[in-house]
């Protein structure tokens, strides 16, 4: 089964940003995130949706 969400060490991995940046930033630059019990979440499609965004910005 594939995994649909990730959490915010795998998110920071893939984007390849400190975790911390991650709680920090997220909201800040409109990286759209999920809170599940108090625990960050990031769907990988949006994650990659997000970073070509960033291309044109």
């Amino acid at each position: 089964m594939e995994r649909r969400y990730m959490g915010t060490s795998d998110a920071s991995t893939y984007l390849d940003m400190a975790e911390r940046w991650m709680y920090r930033e997220s909201r800040r630059h409109g990286i759209p995130r999920f809170c599940f019990g108090g625990k960050l979440k990031f769907k990988g499609d949006d994650l990659e949706r997000w970073v070509r965004q960033q291309r044109g910005a």
